[in-house]
């Protein structure tokens, strides 16, 4: 039986196609994986070129003395070439104000550090010019453009990856996905009660409601006000402003799936990232544990299992584990172990009083799932590629503060 996807575009109403699967025998030797297999995409990553970029950053700049914001911006368009957001974070009266933050697009981070010298001879910086937030992206572009294969790269990224955070415990954090701009037209992946009345679990254990991300939606996972969160798109629009309604419409050749994670400032400084200087020292091994993980889930194998009760349980339960995870992702699989898990020990607790009155005892559970990682195992051909974008993206970040700071 052949495990697949189906590739749906709600903006044209199409089915694109499939993401099939295979089964990978698991060769790990930990107690936790004996007797299974993984899931895998079958999808050549190789197909692909990946690269990771900082999307954006901003800068904040506690100024020697008072002035108005539209200074600032004539020397950014002076350094930059182009105009940015700038924000007064403690305005006064005249809309002067010594603290400023402005945010700058695909930074050109020497043109950056030459703004920044600026800033220091004709406002008398304070203190270091400091990263409050900033956004990173890793892009894969077929090298043979077309819908189908981003869709199913689109599938892969949001089945696959593993939030370094908790996303469940909050109702905002949850992983959804929108395909317009209305409220109507933004949808939970993970199917939950209306109220907050009624069992929370039952909507986690079961994948009746969940819903699959249309391949064309842009998928979040994150609040928009967290420290950490992501976004999962097609990306077939650039410098779009949903304002002035004006983008620009990307060629087939430039057409690409993107993940980016936003880092709010306690997350930079978690990184090792106060100053801007900072960041010639970019801890790229930090950053992709904790925003770019990406794993594949594990069922029992019953060709290598006994045949048992036990055994005929544990099929049935992983082909509801199948359902959940091709529905709602590792995120969405995840949740259901755990949810599954404390029912079994709360009907543990409920039995163990009745048993122990007649001298009996329960024999103690497999030990199968157990830990932080629980069933999966690392999804290494795509951690493999995006680790070596990052690497990529920590040399050009070290090339631009090579440069000494008397030739800027």
């Amino acid at each position: 039986m052949t495990t697949v996807v189906n590739l749906v575009a709600i903006k044209s109403r199409k089915l694109l196609g499939q993401l099939a699967y295979r089964k990978i025998p698991v060769s790990k030797v930990q107690r936790r994986l004996v007797g299974r297999y993984a899931l895998e995409p079958e999808i050549d990553l190789g197909d692909f070129t990946c690269r990771a970029v900082i999307d954006w950053i901003s800068i904040r700049l506690w100024l020697g003395r008072e002035t108005q914001h539209q200074w600032l911006q004539r020397d950014v368009e002076a350094a930059l070439g182009e105009r940015c957001y700038i924000e007064p974070l403690d305005k006064r009266s005249g809309g002067v104000s010594d603290l400023f933050e402005f945010r700058v697009q695909e930074p050109d981070l020497v043109k950056v550090r030459r703004l920044c010298r600026t800033f220091y001879g004709k406002y008398d910086l304070q203190m270091p010019p400091v990263v409050s937030e900033m956004e990173i992206s890793v892009d894969f572009t077929p090298k043979h453009p077309g819908d189908l294969a981003r869709a199913q790269l689109f599938t892969a990224l949001t089945r696959h990856f593993q939030p370094s955070r908790d996303v469940m415990g909050h109702r905002r954090d949850r992983p959804r996905f929108t395909f317009g701009r209305g409220a109507n037209d933004t949808v939970g992946v993970i199917g939950r009660p209306r109220s907050g009345s009624g069992d929370k679990d039952h909507f986690l254990i079961s994948s009746t409601t969940d819903r699959q991300a249309f391949v064309d939606a842009t998928y979040y996972v994150g609040a928009e006000d967290s420290d950490m969160r992501w976004r999962i798109m097609d990306k077939v629009l650039d410098r779009q402003n949903r304002a002035a309604g004006t983008s620009l419409v990307l060629g087939d050749k430039m057409k690409r799936v993107r993940i980016e994670v936003t880092l709010g400032r306690p997350e930079v400084a978690a990184l090792g990232i106060d100053f801007l200087d900072d960041l010639k020292g970019f801890r790229i091994t930090r950053l992709q544990a904790k925003a770019f993980a990406f794993v594949l889930p594990t069922f029992l194998d019953p060709a290598r299992a006994r045949p048992s009760v036990r055994t005929a349980a544990h099929v049935w339960n992983d082909r509801q584990r199948m359902e959940k995870f091709l529905n709602a992702g590792a995120i969405g699989l995840k949740a259901m172990d755990a949810a599954l898990d404390r029912r079994m020990k709360a009907l543990r607790r409920a039995s163990q009083g009745d048993l122990a009155k007649k001298g009996l005892k329960l024999k103690a559970p497999p030990r199968i799932g157990v830990g932080s990682s629980g069933t999966f195992v690392s999804y290494e051909a795509m951690n493999e590629r995006v680790g070596m974008a990052l690497r990529h993206l920590r040399e050009r970040v070290a090339a631009a503060f090579s440069v000494p700071d008397k030739d800027l």
